[in-house]
């Protein structure tokens, strides 16, 4: 793998795609952000990051921002505040989905990685309690998980623990393919889960998996071979 290699990033703009695009700059790759504000990002990311202009929920727009792209991540979210169901539909399921099929019909070349979350197929009071708040996103992203393994791309699945705003790299985390609960227990910072798909996109151990990350007990280990050791692919996707 190249690392000039082209990756879009949507969701790339705030939190931690913001955070992922910031990773793949430091490492050499050439980075696109898609965004509705196009005039604005630029403005705040600088000339560093290619800009285009697209939104999820306009599919019409997505073809245009996937033209070109290696790779192509994404880590588009809710607002934190509540949102009906039809919206979370819209955003999370409906939007993700018309993205995949832009990447499909341009034959991305690379990987396709998804950020999702804790909870999506084990049950908890925290999982019950963000459905309720959030319009079912985790059922959302549980039915985007499924369409994604069934797809024809290389893909890679990280669904993140309780997201933190602290400070990355000062705490081990754990690479699992044990289904963990939403839950408080299973804490990580933004930057911490950035790195993460840096370099499971690096990694091919990574390639057609899907894995929890969460902070656990220790330090911070830089042995990302061994973190993603005990991943198993999932049969290749169909050509």
């Amino acid at each position: 793998m190249q690392q000039d290699e082209l990756t879009l990033v949507i969701g790339g703009t705030a939190g931690t795609g913001r955070e992922i695009v910031t990773r793949l700059l430091r490492d050499g790759y050439r980075v696109r952000v898609m965004t509705r504000h196009p005039e604005a990002t630029r403005e705040k990311m600088g000339e560093e990051v290619e800009v285009v202009r697209g939104d999820l929920t306009r599919p019409e727009t997505l073809p245009a921002a996937v033209d070109g792209v290696d790779h192509l991540i994404v880590t588009a979210g809710l607002p934190r505040r509540f949102i009906p169901r039809s919206r979370a539909k819209e955003m999370i399921h409906d939007g993700t989905l018309a993205v995949l099929a832009a990447a499909e019909k341009a034959a991305l070349p690379g990987r396709f990685m998804y950020m999702s979350a804790l909870g999506t197929t084990r049950w908890s009071i925290g999982g019950f309690l963000l459905n309720l708040l959030k319009g079912g996103t985790l059922h959302w992203r549980r039915l985007v998980e499924e369409k994604i393994r069934r797809g024809g791309l290389a893909h890679t699945i990280i669904h993140a623990g309780v997201l933190s705003d602290g400070p990355p790299d000062e705490k081990a985390i754990e690479i699992s393919t044990e289904e963990h609960p939403l839950s408080l227990q299973y804490r990580i910072s933004r930057g911490d889960v950035a790195e993460v798909f840096v370099q499971a996109l690096r990694s091919p151990q990574t390639r057609n998996t899907s894995f929890d990350v969460f902070w656990k007990e220790g330090s911070p280990s830089h042995q990302w071979e061994n973190l993603f050791a005990e991943l198993k692919p999932a049969s290749e996707p169909p050509r």
